[in-house]
């Protein structure tokens, strides 16, 4: 019964996290039509970079809607430990293809700050960059959102993009409105290099935590405390403690392995009955946990 309670959550948790990660490839393709005819009437170049940022996301989104879905799947024989590390791989390659496109924008940007260009429609550009801030607010809200409450890489990855299209897009508001009051021409293209320093950083953020999840890095400290207070629970059962802890994650789920230490003079029955037993509590207060135990005589 417990099992199936488990399973149900998971589901509900997959059709959750699917369906956030289709509502962003649906934002992110309202946000690059929107940018895309303000770059032409504009032809601001700080336009055109968040222009650019919006089809990185739209492609990431995507990336992250087909990783979760495949997440999903349960282990099979292949794959015993499930498929979650697709998350991590998917946030890697958004993380390689997002630093090419900053490095992009820095080399398109050195080029206008040598030969100025001038802008137009500067009004249009601060209508639409406004409509793209409260789209991208809402969007963030929703992916942070579903990110803590299904634990996910891939989408907290996509919140991290659109917090960054939220910088983006006030950046370009406010060099379209210095462009309008000033006349400076140097400063687009100037929004523009900040805008893809920032990129870069967040680029690097995301490749390093996708890498440390592919290696296995341990859990917090904070989860080897939990379960040593959720087995220290059991010491008038048998149980003098535990050793040997390892823990890691993939995707949106955590592995817990350990030896755990039960008095030697309990029959076999009783120390795997007490094994069960802390199992079923570690899976119950860790969510989305599997836990591995192997029983040790001791004492």
């Amino acid at each position: 019964m417990a099992t199936r309670k488990i399973d149900l959550a998971l589901h509900e948790e997959a059709a959750l996290k699917s369906s956030t990660a289709r509502l962003s490839i649906y934002a992110a393709a309202f946000l690059i039509a929107l940018k895309t005819g303000t770059g032409w009437l504009t032809a601001s170049i700080s336009v055109w970079a968040s222009l650019l940022d919006s089809v990185m996301d739209i492609f990431s989104s995507m990336l992250n809607y087909f990783a979760v879905r495949i997440a999903a799947r349960p282990a099979d024989e292949d794959h015993l430990y499930g498929h979650g590390k697709i998350e991590s791989l998917a946030g890697l390659f958004q993380a390689l293809v997002i630093g090419l496109s900053g490095t992009f924008l820095i080399w398109e940007a050195a080029r206008r700050l040598i030969r100025p260009h001038p802008t137009s429609a500067e009004l249009i550009g601060i209508g639409s960059m406004i409509i793209a801030i409260v789209v991208s607010v809402a969007l963030v809200m929703r992916l942070r959102r579903v990110a803590r409450q299904t634990d996910s890489p891939a989408l907290s990855s996509d919140a991290l993009h659109y917090a960054t299209d939220i910088y983006i897009n006030l950046g370009v508001l406010g060099a379209l409105a210095a462009t309008v009051f000033t006349g400076w021409l140097w400063l687009d293209p100037v929004v523009s290099i900040v805008i893809a320093v920032y990129i870069l950083w967040s680029a690097a953020s995301v490749g390093y935590e996708s890498i440390n999840i592919l290696m296995d890095r341990r859990l917090p400290e904070d989860v080897d405390e939990r379960v040593a207070v959720i087995v220290s629970r059991y010491r008038n059962q048998g149980v003098l403690g535990f050793h040997d802890l390892r823990t890691r994650r993939s995707g949106s789920h955590k592995f817990v392995d350990l030896h755990l230490e039960v008095q030697r003079d309990k029959t076999f029955e009783e120390a795997h009955a007490i094994t069960v037993t802390v199992i079923r509590a570690i899976e119950t207060e860790l969510s989305r946990t599997r836990v591995q135990i192997h029983t040790d005589p001791a004492g």
